[in-house]
């Protein structure tokens, strides 16, 4: 009787005959943190809008004003969606949210995307700098007003022959020929924005070629007799050689603009590898007609973050000329402490 029990309980291992059910988890209310970009111009072109957040999944759902926009998932806490043109043809405000799909899931929370009145295009480079036969050329053209992407062309003259203008960036780059040496290459630079009715703006520059190029480490104006490079608004790429070496640029500036002057060296990224490429530490300041030092500025805060470059923003106090004075920190210099030189507010 007791062996007869003992079977009927099932004892010794056997299977109960039980069944498991199986629960399919709910999927998470999103939450968007940011988006980018985060405004247009009105009558601009198509986008590709990013999302960053959390709780994003393979069905997730970008929404425009609660209309869903054709998405792709890259991952828990990324996405992105295809803005149409006709999303963006009148100034105002969008209401960006994000919907995963049930079980679960739900609406995030909103965020505004701006679509601002569209403002005349302008090229805001008017001088660039003077170079010499056989000398490596880098200086990217500025721009404000319409809608980005911007497609550049000379439409006029040409440059010194060995350099190109790339039509998405605005860089003039390149290596001058020496047979260039010697002239001073006038041209015409057209910029296209991208509306739907595109606008168009140009501006006449030139590139002197010179025989021989002086050292710019003092300006005359500073009781010397070198000569600082002449610059406008823009960005050039440069280096601090030889041991010791001073870089001097002039710009004009209107009084009570506001200019902004930065360097990137540690924040530079020569060959796309993600690691720094350039090892100077530079110090720069801002100096008067007289030489006189206006602002100084070591390492900064930048975006947020504490960085070996140096960056300067303040409003001009006169109109005319104005001198920026880079060097290494420490007074080295060698040909790898490439640094950028960003300027804007300049006339």
């Amino acid at each position: 009787m007791l062996v007869m029990l003992l079977a009927l309980l099932g004892c010794g291992g056997g299977s109960s005959g039980s069944s498991t059910s199986s629960t399919t988890e709910d999927n998470l209310v999103p939450t968007i943190t940011s988006i980018s970009p985060s405004s247009a111009s009105a009558g601009g072109a198509s986008f590709t809008l990013t999302v960053v957040g959390t709780g994003f999944i393979s069905d997730s759902a970008v929404r425009w004003n609660g209309s869903a926009r054709t998405s792709s998932y890259v991952s828990s806490k990324r996405l992105t969606a295809t803005i149409k043109a006709s999303d963006i043809t009148a100034t105002g405000t969008a209401s960006i949210t994000v919907y995963n799909p049930s079980p679960g899931g739900g609406t995030s929370n909103a965020v505004s995307f701006t679509i601002s009145t569209v403002t005349a295009v302008k090229i805001l480079t008017t001088v660039l700098p003077p170079t010499g036969g056989n000398k490596s050329y880098y200086f990217i053209l500025s721009a404000s007003g319409g809608a980005s992407p911007y497609t550049w062309s000379i439409s006029s003259g040409s440059l010194p022959s060995g350099l190109t203008l790339d039509s998405n960036t605005g860089l003039i780059s390149g290596t001058v020929s020496t047979s260039a040496v010697g002239t001073n290459s006038q041209f015409t630079v057209q910029i296209q924005d991208s509306l739907t009715s595109p606008q168009t703006a140009t501006q006449a520059l030139s590139i002197n070629v010179l025989a021989s190029l002086p050292r710019n480490d003092n300006p005359s104006a500073c009781g010397g007799t070198d000569t600082a490079t002449p610059i406008s608004n823009g960005r050039l790429r440069a280096s601090i050689s030889p041991f010791g070496d001073i870089d001097m640029y002039s710009f004009h500036g209107t009084a009570d603009s506001t200019v902004t002057i930065q360097t990137y060296a540690d924040r530079l990224d020569l060959f796309k590898d993600n690691a720094r490429d350039s090892y100077l530490d530079s110090l720069m300041e801002v100096l008067n007609e007289s030489c006189s030092q206006l602002a100084v500025a070591d390492d900064s805060i930048i975006s947020g973050a504490y960085t070996y470059d140096s960056l300067i923003q303040g409003t001009l106090s006169y109109t005319g000329t104005y001198y920026i004075r880079v060097r290494e920190l420490r007074g080295d210099g060698r040909p790898d402490l490439i640094y950028e030189l960003s300027l804007s507010g300049a006339d």
